[in-house]
C-alpha cells in the first residue's frame, strides 16, 4: 500500500512540475521583450563593438522593444550577425523568463597596427589573423611598417604551416616578435613602433627617449631584450637616454651605443 502511495505520490509531483513548467515557458514565449542587456569586454580598453551598436543592429533584425514576444527572437540569428562583424570573436545570446534578451560579446584583441609599403594597413590580433580598421575606434597598438610587403589574408598558423608561404611573408616573424614582447608590462609600455628595414632586420622606437634601438634580425628574441630591459632598468639614468642616438642590442653578450 505504501508503495502504491509513494508512486502516486511521485506522479502527482512529476506532473506538478511539468505543468509549472509549461506554464512558465509559455509565459515566456508570450511575454514581450523589453529589455536588450548588452555586455561587452569593455576592459580590454578596445571599443570596437559597442552597446549602442548591438541594439541598433538587433532592431535591424526587426526586434523592436515592448513590440517583439520573446518567443519570436530568433538567438541564433541575433548571434551569427553580430559574429559577422569583423571585431567580434565570441556571442552569446540568450533570453530569460522575464523578458530579457541577454547578449555577451567578446572582442578580438589587436596587438599590432601593421602599414605595409602600398599604404594599406591592418591589425593583427593576438590570434596571428588579421584584422581590418575600425571607422569607430582605433587601438592604441604597436604600429609596424617599413618594407613589409603583406597584402595577404593569410593567418600565421597558415603561414606556419607552409613553408612556401612562410618564404614570402613577414607576418609569423612579427606576430611571434610582438607576442613576446607583450609578456612583459615593461616592453609593452617602453616600445612605439618598429621598422623593418630593408636587408629584413628590425629597428625599434621607443616612446622615452630620441634614440632607436638596432634589434637585428629576429633571433635570440629573449636573450636581446633581457639586456635591453637591464639596460633601461639598471645600466642608464632616464635623464641621460637622449645622450645617444642608437642602442645596438645585436651583438653577443653587450649592448653598443652611439652618441649623438
Amino acid at each position: 500500500m505504501k508503495k502504491v502511495i509513494n508512486i502516486a505520490s511521485w506522479s502527482a509531483f512529476i506532473i506538478g512540475v511539468f505543468v509549472i513548467f509549461s506554464f512558465t515557458e509559455g509565459g515566456k514565449n508570450k511575454m514581450l521583450c523589453h529589455e536588450f542587456k548588452v555586455d561587452v569586454d569593455w576592459e580590454t580598453g578596445n571599443h570596437f563593438v559597442t552597446e549602442k551598436g548591438v541594439k541598433e543592429l538587433i532592431g535591424r533584425l526587426g526586434y523592436s522593444l515592448g513590440e517583439v514576444k520573446m518567443e519570436t527572437i530568433n538567438a541564433e540569428q541575433v548571434e551569427q550577425k553580430l559574429m559577422d562583424l569583423s571585431s567580434v570573436e565570441e556571442v552569446s545570446v540568450f533570453k530569460n523568463i522575464n523578458g530579457v534578451l541577454n547578449v555577451k560579446v567578446k572582442q578580438r584583441l589587436p596587438i599590432a597596427r601593421i602599414l605595409n609599403k602600398n599604404g594599406t594597413s591592418t591589425y593583427i590580433d593576438d590570434n596571428g589573423k588579421l584584422m581590418p580598421l575600425s571607422s569607430k575606434f582605433t587601438a592604441r597598438v604597436l604600429v609596424v611598417n617599413g618594407n613589409i610587403n603583406e597584402n595577404r589574408t593569410f593567418s600565421v598558423e597558415e603561414i606556419k604551416a607552409s613553408d612556401s608561404l612562410a618564404t614570402i611573408s613577414q607576418l609569423d616573424e612579427l606576430y611571434d616578435l610582438v607576442t613576446e614582447f607583450r609578456k612583459d608590462e615593461f616592453f609593452i609600455a617602453q616600445f612605439e613602433q618598429i621598422y623593418v628595414e630593408r636587408n629584413g632586420d628590425y629597428t625599434i622606437i621607443p616612446k622615452v627617449g630620441n634614440q632607436k634601438i638596432r634589434f637585428g634580425k629576429p633571433i635570440d628574441v629573449k636573450e636581446k631584450l633581457k639586456k635591453l630591459k637591464q639596460f633601461y632598468t639598471e645600466g642608464i639614468a632616464p635623464q641621460s637616454l637622449n645622450l645617444y642616438s642608437e642602442i645596438n642590442v645585436e651583438y653577443n653578450g653587450q649592448i653598443v651605443c652611439t652618441k649623438k
